[in-house]
């Protein structure tokens, strides 16, 4: 230690015979060997008497395991300060293993420098002494790097192509949940860095030492993520006896320690925003969904998330615009809402559209249907839609009665169903599409089959997560902010309405279930309805133009102006 070498120094300065600190050796080595695997008990020991920084009971466990295994997992919520003991925890080895190189990985560069530096920063404040062991430090916007004096160095590593070939002792993943796009660079660059053990002081490797350390730290998340998969692999090794743990904890303990306000978590379980699997993964640690029959694969929904903008009026461009609209008519709390969806179609030349969902968002206004149609009416008018698509059955059939009456906007007419033309009026407008999701047309299982389709095949293209546009938004109006994020936020709701559906196959049909009854499928129900109806204008287009593309297509025959005579034959 930094103390231990000026103490050291200045014997030495004095005349004190060296021979009495080469005799000191093995009590240096037995505290070391005792602080290997009890760091807690180095920051009691390093304290100043008048620190009011102490380690909560739960802080002290999470750090010994983090000192003693191979591999660590852990599930834990906000306010358990996980990013602060991981970083703590890889400080520590730096100190207590000479040459040796530790990296945290991030989703993102910057992300990854911004959590190293905050919570180096938060040990320096909390534990100044610690500071005295690093040589030299840099930070940047997307890069930090610290060098011991014992040349031990921490750093940031990016996920990314441009990190092959270098060599790291230990990784520490922070949050992999948001890593599922990394995946195949993790394991075929990142993990490669670890190919070395590290070499003590006389060159020889340690046989007590943990060698390749991989820690994970993260909240909860999908079943079919790759962090699960990743946590799945440390439980089976932990159960087969290996040197691996996975630990975890939810909202209670930091709760219980103060560390977040039994209020808040009150407000954040109510928010409308937080969907309830949202707040099981964020605030109980609990891993949601189903990895069988799982209705699509979560790595294809994060593949379609691509659109970094989402569009609240029409656009000029060649496209086109249609409205999907799955019905509820509930005013009571935490009961089905209005899904609407907005899709914007953009010609492929083949017949078919490239599809994105540029909105999606529920509505927040009076339930009473005829306030409902008005709305759908704004919507179509504000983006020129070309189609709303409606499903007919149970509520639907209210809302349609609405929207095919005048009211401030023109009536609408169905374009499929037949039953409503005797409510047509002469400037009847032909924008209602009938899902009647139990009829032959437009069975249910095609629905959900098509949706199934679309995403597996990343035909639909969705908007990012608002955490990514958080981080590079600019905007200081916290409200326009929150009108840019809400898109992003419906659109992460609606992934995890998709991720809690799982598919039944009963012969020809196909059965879609809700894993947790806590939540709705109203996001899910609005867009594969559009989805379907978009399909069924792609076959239409494909079969003109087949019906069209013949030999007679090639000449041009224009009808005579005059009819003529034998004799001019």
């Amino acid at each position: 230690m930094a103390k231990w070498k000026q103490w050291s120094e200045l014997e030495n300065i004095q005349g004190t015979n060296s021979k009495n600190i080469h005799d000191m050796f093995p009590e240096f080595s037995d505290m070391l060997a005792y602080f290997q695997v009890y760091p807690d008990k180095f920051i009691d020991y390093i304290l100043d008497e008048d620190s009011k920084f102490e380690l909560y009971p739960f802080q002290r466990i999470f750090l010994r395991v983090m000192a003693r295994n191979k591999k660590v997992y852990v599930t834990a919520t906000r306010g358990t300060s996980k990013s602060f003991l991981n970083i703590l925890s890889m400080y520590l080895k730096c100190i207590f293993f000479p040459n040796i190189k530790l990296s945290l990985v991030a989703p993102q560069k910057d992300q990854a420098s911004q959590i190293a530096q905050q919570n180096v920063e938060a040990i320096w404040n909390f534990i100044p002494l610690l500071k005295k062991e690093v040589k030299k430090f840099a930070f940047a916007k997307d890069f930090t790097r610290l060098t011991f004096h014992n040349n031990s160095v921490l750093d940031i590593v990016v996920a990314s192509q441009g990190s092959r070939g270098l060599r790291r002792h230990g990784l520490s993943f922070e949050e992999i949940c948001q890593m599922e796009k990394h995946r195949e660079v993790i394991g075929e660059v990142l993990l490669p860095l670890l190919a070395n053990n590290r070499k003590g002081a006389d060159g020889k490797v340690s046989p007590h030492e943990i060698h390749k350390q991989l820690m994970y730290v993260t909240t909860a998340s999908s079943r079919q993520s790759y962090a699960w998969e990743q946590l799945f692999s440390v439980m089976v090794d932990m159960a087969r006896g290996k040197s691996a743990y996975v630990i975890g904890n939810d909202y209670t303990l930091p709760v219980m320690f103060e560390q977040l306000d039994p209020d808040y978590i009150e407000e954040v379980r109510n928010d409308p925003s937080m969907s309830p699997l949202q707040f099981a993964r964020e605030y109980m640690s609990v891993w949601t969904g189903s990895s069988e029959n799982s209705l699509v694969q979560l790595k294809d929904l994060e593949k379609c998330r691509v659109l970094t903008k989402a569009e609240f009026s029409f656009a000029k461009g060649d496209h086109k615009y249609v409205i999907s609209v799955d019905v509820a008519r509930s005013e009571r709390k935490n009961t089905a809402t209005t899904a609407i969806a907005i899709f914007k179609l953009l010609p492929r030349g083949n017949g078919t559209y490239f599809k994105q969902l540029v909105n999606v968002h529920t509505y927040k206004g009076n339930m009473h249907f005829a306030d409902q149609a008005i709305y759908i009416k704004e919507l179509v008018s504000k983006f020129d839609a070309s189609m709303v698509v409606i499903d007919g059955n149970g509520l639907g059939r209210g809302l349609l009665d609405y929207l095919v009456k005048e009211d401030k906007y023109p009536s609408y007419s169905i374009v499929n169903d037949d039953s409503y033309d005797k409510y047509k009026l002469p400037n009847s407008l032909p924008l209602i599409f009938n899902v009647m999701s139990n009829t032959k047309e437009t069975s249910a299982s095609n629905i959900h089959n098509n949706f199934m389709t679309v995403i597996a095949n990343h035909d639909l293209k969705l908007l990012v997560s608002e955490a990514v546009i958080k981080e590079k938004s600019k905007e200081k109006d916290y409200e326009k902010l929150a009108e840019q994020l809400a898109p992003h936020i419906e659109t992460g709701l609606f992934v995890d309405e998709v991720m809690n559906l799982t598919y039944e196959a009963q012969g020809n049909k196909t059965r879609v279930k809700r894993v947790s009854k806590s939540m709705e499928k109203d996001r899910y129900s609005a867009v594969s309805y559009g989805l379907y109806y978009i399909y069924l204008e792609e076959q239409k287009n494909q079969q003109r133009k087949r019906q069209t593309f013949d030999a007679s297509g090639f000449i041009a025959v224009k009808r005579p102006k005059h009819r003529i005579g034998v004799w001019e034959r």
